[in-house]
Formats: structure tokens, C-alpha cells, sequence
């Protein structure tokens, strides 16, 4: 938060309730992935599954998502047509 602060995007963390909020739906699904087992070697490994290319994962799907939204959010225009155009 400190980054933000010092570049003079504060506003940035009025979303923080919302990011909290995603992250709290991420650690549920971790966890249920992580029970889905019960011999303590097979837990450990879940748990760095999860961590190491679940977060990678997790970094890539908010890009994905990120573009999604830009996409629906901001629908690109279509070009304009000009009307002076000469054929031939």
C-alpha cells in the first residue's frame, strides 16, 4: 500500500473491500482444494501446489478477466465511414 500511496494514486485503495472480497472467494477455493485430502505429505503438497502455480495461475486469470472487463466496459467504436470517398 505504501507503493500506491507514494506514487499518488491513494483512491486506488478505496477498492481494497472489494480486492478483500475476491481474495476471501481465492482462499475458500484453496482450502477446499487442500481438504480434498487427508495424509499430512499429501496436504503439504496442495498447499504449494496452490501457493506457487496456483499463484501464477491466479495473476494470469486477472489479466484475462482485466481485459474482459476493459472489452465490456469500453466496447471498441467503429471506424468512421467517409462519406467522400472516390471510386475508382
Amino acid at each position: 500500500m505504501g507503493s500506491v500511496l507514494s506514487v499518488g494514486h491513494e483512491d486506488y485503495l478505496d477498492h481494497l473491500d472489494e480486492f478483500a472480497a475476491a481474495a476471501e472467494l481465492v482462499a475458500s477455493a484453496d482450502l477446499d482444494f487442500v481438504a480434498r485430502r487427508q495424509r499430512p505429505e499429501e496436504l503439504v503438497e496442495r498447499v504449494v501446489v496452490g501457493t506457487v502455480p496456483g499463484d501464477a495461475m491466479l495473476v494470469a486469470m486477472r489479466r484475462l478477466a482485466q481485459v474482459d472487463a476493459s472489452a465490456r466496459r469500453y466496447p471498441p467504436q467503429a471506424p468512421e465511414s467517409s462519406s467522400g470517398s472516390s471510386s475508382g
